[in-house]
């Protein structure tokens, strides 16, 4: 398990430094008072000075999720090469049992360890423990559990509570989580790894469910999933949890998700066909995967970058200074053909040791902002009629 709930990969950004986050506090704000016309980010990230617990509410309920003293959303990923769709999930506890497995567990482990639930803190002991867990971590997380939670600022904007497992006198794991008026979002574990064998990570999610039945918060947040990379389906170990449908805005059983309407898959699948009318009436276009669809949530400037992981590229373009990349907008359910332009500055944001790894032939490796949809439509015949048309 690892020590976020939701890992994100950063190995391939430039580390943020104390103007740079000055100025995307600023950028925060910006956007609020003059919003980008017609755009709607797959990712984002906001920097809220203050934080009140129904704001959680209201953003844990559209999938957004913490990061150091941030608050941002995804839904998709990039690991080791690989693209995936960000499923997030929570659990509704209003009728929620724990079952047998789950019992017994407790049981086992309430026996032998102390706990204690309280506001979060950080101590020199609890440094000592994330260090010990960090060394043994198959990934990479922050050098300390204070830049983790905190991310270089002095003070905290969530409501933070922690949960502490002690063997007698010997801290073994500890997990925070933060609160808001009627849910709970579950941020971090950690344990000794010589208590692997307790599931202790797993045990403390149990731990936070409880303190939620106890003190009124209905829903529980542990993050996302990820369909096809099994590091995160210990979050399904907890219960009949819910997803957030991307079309809809709402939440829905994740047992009754298809593996079709997985939005990475389903935009494939989607390019594809339109791929197909396009050799058919001899207009080349290729298939690309765009690993830079992050730079919504670490862009310095308040641009609206392209932040779509799969892409459409035409081989013939209308305006020598723009190009027009096609996508498919899971959320609508069409196709939309974007006039973009490139952004100079992809070396600030993205380690060029990163970038260089990826080949030309497969991955679309220009950063570039969208100036306007120029065309929108669900069938892939009269979008390519379009381009016969335009082209």
């Amino acid at each position: 398990m690892c020590a976020y709930r939701c890992a994100y990969p950063r190995l391939c950004i430039k580390p943020p430094n104390a103007r740079y986050v000055f100025f995307q506090k600023y950028i925060y704000l910006y956007r609020l008072i003059f919003p980008p016309d017609c755009m709607s980010y797959f990712a984002e990230k906001h920097y809220p000075e203050v934080l009140l617990p129904e704001d959680l509410d209201a953003y844990l309920e559209r999938g957004w999720y913490r990061m150091g003293q941030t608050i941002f959303t995804t839904h998709f990923l990039c690991f080791d090469k690989g693209f995936f769709s960000a499923i997030w999930v929570r659990l509704d506890l209003l009728d929620f049992q724990f079952n047998k497995r789950q019992r017994k567990l407790l049981h086992r482990n309430g026996r032998q360890f102390r706990i204690s639930w309280q506001p979060a803190t950080i101590t020199p002991e609890k440094e000592q423990l994330y260090r010990r867990y960090r060394a043994n971590f198959p990934g990479v997380l922050s050098p300390s559990l204070r830049e983790n939670l905190l991310d270089g600022e002095e003070y905290n904007i969530f409501s933070t509570y922690e949960i502490t497992i002690y063997d007698r006198d010997k801290l073994v794991g500890l997990s925070y989580f933060d609160l808001g008026q009627h849910s709970a979002a579950s941020i971090m574990g950690v344990y000794d790894p010589d208590y692997h064998r307790h599931s202790i990570g797993y045990y403390t999610m149990l731990l936070e469910m409880i303190f939620c039945q106890k003190h009124n918060r209905r829903f529980y947040y542990p993050g996302y999933v990820v369909p096809g990379y099994e590091r995160f389906d210990y979050k399904l170990r907890i219960g009949p949890v819910d997803y957030y449908h991307l079309p809809s805005g709402d939440w829905r059983p994740f047992a009754e998700l298809a593996a079709a309407e997985i939005p990475l898959g389903k935009m494939n699948t989607r390019l594809e066909l339109l791929a197909h009318q396009f050799r058919q009436h001899r207009i080349i276009a290729s298939i690309k995967l765009y690993p830079l669809f992050e730079a919504n949530l670490f862009g310095f400037w308040n641009a609206p970058y392209l932040d779509y992981p799969i892409i459409l590229t035409l081989q013939t373009q209308p305006d020598p200074e723009s190009q027009l990349i096609i996508v498919y907008d899971v959320r609508t359910e069409a196709y939309h053909l974007l006039k973009c332009s490139p952004f100079d500055d992809l070396q600030f944001y993205f380690n060029h040791n990163y970038t260089n790894t990826f080949s030309t032939d497969r991955y679309f490796m220009e950063l570039v902002v969208v100036d306007a949809v120029v065309f929108a439509n669900p069938n892939p015949e009269l979008v390519c009629d379009w381009v016969r048309a335009n082209f």
